[in-house]
């Protein structure tokens, strides 16, 4: 199986607790090489990517975040893709308002106005961000280990 840097590896060698940790040392080695790695290891990378990013910088809508709106659906897809409906509904929720404020502040000239609005677009993701995993007593991380877990066993 090809792995995030383009070489062969035998995922089976691998618990996914393991395989998950391998991906987050190495997953930046080769980003080029993501889209031929096998699905379940692509959405394990877009999990991790956005733990990283929002344990570093905030969480990020596509917007004002550092992810565009087509990776930001993959995001999404993953957190589907591991049984995490939760987080999946939260990030689907910030992303439309996202779009919806972007659309608001496009249309405004008032720099007061701009301002805002965008402290009201702040504060609805301030919120949703509390219901995150991060900031819950949720293990989402279970839930991908489990899912890689299952994938390996088809192999």
């Amino acid at each position: 199986m090809i792995w995030v840097d383009g070489s062969e590896i035998d995922p089976k060698q691998f618990s996914g607790e393991e395989l998950c940790g391998k991906l987050a040392l190495e997953m930046w080695a080769d980003c080029e090489h993501w889209s031929k790695c096998a699905e379940f290891i692509q959405n394990a990378l877009f999990i991790i990517d956005f733990d990283t990013v929002t344990n570093m910088e905030g969480f990020p809508t596509p917007y004002y975040g550092y992810f565009t709106s087509e990776y930001y659906s993959q995001i999404i897809k993953a957190f589907h893709a591991i049984g995490d409906n939760k987080d999946a509904d939260i990030l689907t929720e910030a992303g439309r308002l996202d779009s919806y404020y972007q659309k608001i502040l496009d249309s405004t000239e008032d720099e007061n106005e701009s301002d805002k609005i965008y402290d009201e677009f702040s504060e609805k993701i301030d919120e949703l961000e509390k219901k995150l995993y991060l900031n819950t007593e949720f293990d989402m991380w279970a839930l991908l280990y489990k899912y890689i877990d299952e994938h390996i066993g088809k192999l």
